[in-house]
């Protein structure tokens, strides 16, 4: 990945917006498996979004205003899969693919 471009503000904001859609990515990761079903194209979008995000933004220069609401969406859609998970019902054998 490019070192994210600019100085000061804006490149410690960049740099802190990364860190947080890298930890998106791995709980997203985590809990994809573990999603009823009816949240799995839900929980693909928002890891397609991080996806996007972390692209964009690693690449330098990224639109601050639309990172900014990004991130909303993304925190959003984030809430989201986890109250849903948390409520799903759960009987102890894991969801999703088995290898």
């Amino acid at each position: 990945m490019a070192a994210t471009g600019g100085t000061g503000a804006r490149a410690e904001t960049e740099r802190e917006c990364i860190a947080r859609l890298y930890e998106m990515e791995r709980a997203l990761a985590g809990m994809e498996p573990q999603l009823p079903e009816d949240m799995r194209t839900l929980g693909a979008e928002a890891r397609r979004r991080v996806a996007f995000w972390l692209s964009r933004v690693g690449a330098g220069g990224a639109d601050l205003q639309g990172l900014s609401v990004a991130m909303a969406e993304l925190t959003s859609l984030m809430k989201a899969l986890t109250e849903r998970l948390l409520l799903a019902p759960w009987d102890g054998a894991a969801r999703g693919p088995r290898s």
